[in-house]
């Protein structure tokens, strides 16, 4: 096996497919003994895939990668101050190509969220920063490819390629993984004001997210809402993460930019169900994904319709 045959082998140990996204920080925090819990499904197909400088190609083989998650999102109002986070995730990855050179699913919780969430300014306008820790659960982190599938990728469609194109063309064989494998650590500041002559709110957030051995992301997220009646919110939302520093190869700085809409119908002050969808519109050493989200969500909440996701159904 080459040198550089041996190198893919052990980057495929801590590649990760791409960046999970949950909720979007709130700069409003509940009070304590309030709460919000949601249990949301999500879906995605994907046959094609970002290289290094952002093209979009078709996956490496052929075939489609397809994911089905649960989450469960939970957040509770601890002290006057603060509140605390807990996401539990659970994943069934699949991984297919086109000539049967892989055929695997792999199912189990992904990476778990523990966070705290601390006031900086409250009121109708508000900020807050919000600092998680995201653990890797029981899942396999050292997938290794055989010496001779890397050697039967070298020599077939990742021939001739070079850098992070071909460590992306190797790593596209190897069976799928629920994380990155890396412990990793996001701060951000959460900051929002209510747009009380559209009948809305605007909640935006940036922060930094470690990666371990893979290169950090500055992350962005931003959130606006309208209500159209009594019942029914209609949002927009991005989320972003931008490589910062360097991972242990090209192929392991990642870049994403999502958009699409969230629809909530509130059925009263304690309960909502929703949905919403995010869609690749730029990438580097990524899948090019379309998400699709539906879920519900039960709170008791002391914030009003026009504070973020969290509030209920009085009036500012």
């Amino acid at each position: 096996m080459s040198a550089r045959i041996a190198a893919l082998c052990v980057m495929a140990g801590v590649s990760c497919w791409g960046t999970s996204y949950a909720q979007g920080g709130s700069p409003w925090l509940l009070a304590p003994g309030q709460y919000y819990s949601s249990l949301e499904a999500g879906f995605f197909s994907a046959n094609s895939f970002h290289g290094a400088g952002g093209q979009k190609a078709a996956i490496a083989f052929g075939g489609y990668q397809e994911e089905r998650s649960l989450l469960s999102y939970n957040e509770f109002g601890w002290k006057k101050n603060t509140s605390f986070i807990l996401g539990i995730p659970v994943e069934s990855v699949t991984r297919i190509s086109a000539g049967g050179e892989v055929n695997r699913t792999d199912t189990g919780v992904s990476d778990l969220q523990l966070g705290l969430r601390f006031r900086m300014a409250d009121g109708p306008t508000a900020a807050a920063l919000e600092v998680s820790w995201y653990p890797p659960a029981g899942y396999n982190r050292k997938y290794l490819l055989s010496a001779d599938t890397l050697a039967y990728a070298n020599a077939s469609e990742c021939a001739g390629l070079t850098g992070a194109d071909s460590a992306n063309c190797v790593r596209q064989m190897a069976p799928p993984r629920l994380g990155s494998g890396e412990q990793e650590v996001a701060a951000q500041i959460n900051w929002g004001m209510p747009l009380r002559a559209w009948n809305g709110f605007v909640q935006v957030s940036q922060g930094y997210r470690y990666r371990g051995q893979l290169a950090g992301q500055a992350i962005f997220n931003a959130d606006l809402g309208l209500w159209l009646g009594h019942s029914l919110l209609v949002a927009g939302r991005y989320r972003g993460a931008i490589d910062v520093g360097r991972g242990p190869t090209p192929a392991d700085d990642v870049e994403e930019h999502l958009a699409g809409p969230v629809v909530v119908y509130r059925l009263d002050s304690g309960m909502d169900v929703f949905f919403s969808s995010l869609h690749t519109a730029l990438a580097r050493n990524a899948l090019h994904t379309d998400r699709f989200y539906v879920g519900v969500a039960f709170k008791k909440t002391g914030l009003d319709r026009l504070q973020g996701y969290l509030g209920g159904t009085k009036g500012p």
